[in-house]
């Protein structure tokens, strides 16, 4: 935590020394909305109206559904949106980044923009998400995402908190040059940028590191806010789903091998090292320092307050999982509960790693 804390600090003083505002302006191109759907025969008929109501003139906006092999009636649905819905059949249930691929050999819009089923986006969205590429340096920018309240949902609730934080490095980030991924379901770059990716890799946090590559900047767009109800259910939900976007996002580093090095890209290698690597192998650093600082308890204050402050936090999390199993929610427990989860995670996309596991679908909780 210490890392993530301090790399924190630094941040908010290189958005204030060096701060690169985005040349914003109207700016009408012609445009591809992409939406990835699996079985979402109860929500995509919302999604399409909504989509069907943005302010974009509708000659400019091509609608996109790339159906990964679904098995209800949502094909039957999107094809009675036609013709200003494209259906896009895709076979095999290989994921969301095959689909995406897919939808986008046949997109003719010179800007991509992609969402999911269930994200809510207001009727200016996708126009102050383009407003941002009228800036020639800027090469992808990504909507303000919001989670969904949900008191009794303590997956719900811990995953707000812990993006509130996550979106207030995001905000800084741009501020400085390019933020270190985006919302999946709520970004926009241009067509020309755009690299097809194996099925193994997160597209919504390899793309953006593509664009950087290429010499553009990644930005948050702060008034486009989307909203997005949870995706887990449950504790085994969320822990499954962290996981697997952990496993996923350790391939896509692979992938952005040359953005790691700091003799090429010396302050994007520093944040994404330090927002995304080593905030993954978090609990190998969380597990070394337990060690460590139980072996030297008895030599001096310092080491019993680190040992006994982790003991205290993860018997919290310990007691609070015990509770939620029983149903009963105590006020702000599901924090400790939420970061022992999270601290569990990448201990779980390790796992996966070693076996080989590449964890291309997901179905929701939903």
């Amino acid at each position: 935590e210490e890392l993530d804390v301090g790399y924190g600090v630094v941040l908010w003083i290189a958005s204030r020394l060096r701060a690169r505002p985005v040349r914003r302006a109207p700016f009408e191109p012609t445009v591809s909305l992409v939406v990835c759907a699996y079985n979402e025969g109860r929500h995509i008929r919302r999604k399409l109206d909504e989509v069907l109501h943005l302010d974009y003139p509708a000659d400019k906006l091509e609608i996109i559904v790339a159906s990964d092999g679904s098995t209800d009636d949502t094909d039957a649905i999107v094809r009675e949106y036609a013709p200003r819905v494209r259906l896009l059949r895709v076979e095999g249930r290989r994921g969301k980044t095959i689909a995406q691929n897919a939808a986008v050999a046949i997109a003719t819009g010179e800007v991509l923009a992609f969402s999911d089923v269930t994200t809510e986006y207001a009727p200016h969205t996708i126009r102050t998400l383009v407003a941002n590429l009228a800036d020639p340096a800027v090469g992808c920018v990504g909507g303000d995402l919001r989670y969904l309240s949900e008191r009794d949902n303590p997956s719900a609730q811990g995953r707000a908190l812990f993006w509130n934080y996550e979106r207030q490095m995001r905000v800084w980030e741009s501020r400085v040059h390019s933020i270190v991924g985006v919302a999946g379901c709520a970004y926009a770059m241009r067509r020309a940028l755009y690299v097809p990716l194996d099925e193994s890799v997160i597209s919504d946090f390899v793309e953006p590191g593509l664009v950087t590559e290429q010499g553009f900047r990644t930005v948050l767009e702060v008034d486009a806010p989307v909203y997005e109800p949870a995706e887990s259910y449950s504790l085994g939900q969320e822990l499954h789903r962290r996981a697997r976007v952990i496993t996923r996002g350790l391939r896509g580093a692979f992938r952005l091998r040359e953005l790691l090095n700091p003799l090429r890209h010396p302050w994007f290698a520093t944040v994404l090292w330090s927002h995304r690597l080593l905030r993954w192998l978090l609990p190998i650093f969380l597990l070394v320092m337990l060690a460590t600082s139980a072996t030297l308890v008895g030599e001096g204050w310092i080491y019993r307050a680190v040992f006994f402050g982790q003991l205290a936090v993860y018997v919290a999390g310990a007691v609070a999982f015990t509770l939620e199993r029983l149903e009963v929610r105590l006020p702000g427990m599901f924090v400790p509960l939420y970061f022992c989860l999270i601290s569990l995670a990448p201990l779980v996309a390790l796992g996966w790693l070693l076996r080989g596991e590449t964890k291309a679908a997901w179905e929701t909780g939903r």
